[in-house]
């Protein structure tokens, strides 16, 4: 068992480093057209993956809905932002709630392309607010994103760790047989140690540390509904991009859920 799971670490960190450093770096240097390059690149892997996976069709209708959402992303007005947040927010507490209550939902699925555009445009909308609009006061905002992005990773390396470690019972066996309570609690305590050190040092405030507190567990939300829809075609990465982790819905997963609850709660919370 460790030598497997000091094999697969191995494997992943590479790649993990490499990505790692380059988003620190991005944001390091606050260049926000490189930043928006980077994401407009990530986003056009994004929606590749998806159409790869989907047996529907791309119909004039889908391209509308598709440009209309396109537009959204040019909004000023926060009530505006605000009501597309708390909308994608609300998708994903139903998604934890019907994930709980062991409940389909029958619209979840790689075929929905509007479904994947929802989401990849409520991941993009949260990180608009983020790079424009969000004010923490006394603490920069770059800082800021690169803490959420991190701590969304902790997140899932610590239910990795201690799920292939001490893992013993299966949340959700039906998707994802291999994630587990004790990796779940893992990473949850990971990332509650970072952000008390991050606020014991005065790198955050309260306010902040409360809201990654709430925001960053719908990571594990994230994380089971991409393998819910993986599941359903059989496949077990969304693609091959990045050696050892699979494709960028598998790297992204969780941020796509944590990213708009988290720009939720500072436009209310902040």
């Amino acid at each position: 068992m460790a030598n497997v799971l000091i094999k697969n670490i191995l494997e992943r960190l590479p790649a993990a480093l490499v990505l790692i450093l380059a988003v620190s770096g991005i944001l390091y240097f606050q260049n926000t057209l490189l930043i928006y390059t980077l994401i407009v690149v990530v986003v056009s892997v994004m929606i590749f993956e998806w159409l790869q996976l989907s047996d529907s069709r791309v119909d004039i209708i889908q391209v509308l809905f598709f440009i209309f959402l396109t537009t959204l992303l040019f909004q000023t007005n926060i009530s505006f932002l605000a009501l597309f947040l708390f909308i994608s927010s609300f998708f994903w507490l139903t998604y934890a709630f019907a994930l709980f209550a062991n409940k389909k939902l029958p619209f979840l699925s790689f075929d929905n392309n509007y479904l994947g555009s929802f989401l990849i445009f409520g991941f993009l909308l949260g990180l608009v607010y983020l790079l424009e609009f969000a004010v923490f006061s006394g603490f920069n905002r770059f800082f800021i994103i690169f803490i959420v992005l991190l701590s969304t990773v902790l997140i899932d390396v610590g239910a990795y760790l201690v799920g292939s470690s001490l893992g013993k019972t299966p949340l959700f066996p039906l998707i994802s047989p291999n994630k587990t309570l004790e990796g779940l609690l893992g990473g949850a305590i990971l990332v509650l140690i970072f952000n008390l050190l991050l606020y014991f040092f005065d790198l955050i405030s309260i306010e902040i540390f409360f809201i990654l507190i709430i925001s960053i567990p719908f990571g594990f939300i994230g994380d089971y509904f991409e393998s819910s829809l993986k599941r359903t075609k059989s496949v077990k990465d969304s693609g091959s991009l990045i050696p050892g982790h699979g494709g960028i819905w598998d790297r992204l997963d969780s941020h796509i859920a944590v990213i708009p609850v988290f720009s939720l709660l500072t436009i209310m919370l902040i």
